[in-house]
């Protein structure tokens, strides 16, 4: 996962800025989704400069491959504010978009139901046309042995 991330408007962008950032996006969203391709991109601004109010805002926008682009906007009156804040609702989003895509099933209900009807129930004896060839070769075998050490003829 590429991050990148800068700092707009005259906004200082020291090492404790740095580390906040890292702590509070970066790391959770390692455990949540750590793989190639994604990027994570973490815009940090001072909109009006030294006039005050609220004007610190953190952009987090984290673009995944094939899938949509999540975008969270917070603003306040610290920056560090601003990026708890961001955090806590683009962890929120990030979860809610990864669950929807567990969620979703790849075939029609309908498809899963036979499937899991036609599937094997432990303590349930099998058929003919249950047996794969593997199994069948098996079965043959230990059938031959028990027949030999009985001394039955095959």
């Amino acid at each position: 996962m590429d991050v990148e991330v800068t700092a707009l408007g005259g906004l200082e962008f020291t090492d404790n800025l740095a580390e906040f950032c890292r702590y509070k996006i970066v790391e959770p969203l390692r455990r949540l989704y750590d793989r190639q391709g994604p990027i994570l991109e973490i815009e940090l601004a001072d909109l009006y400069g030294n006039k005050g109010g609220i004007d610190k805002r953190c952009r987090i926008t984290f673009t995944m491959p094939h899938i949509r682009t999540i975008t969270v906007i917070e603003e306040a009156d610290d920056i560090y504010k601003a990026v708890d804040g961001a955090a806590t609702r683009f962890r929120r989003q990030v979860k809610r978009n990864k669950s929807w895509k567990l969620m979703r099933s790849r075939y029609p209900k309908k498809y899963f139901a036979a499937e899991q009807e036609h599937q094997m129930q432990p303590g349930v004896p099998s058929t003919p046309a249950d047996i794969t060839q593997e199994e069948d070769s098996l079965a043959a075998a230990e059938e031959r042995e028990r027949r030999e050490s009985a001394g039955l003829p095959m």
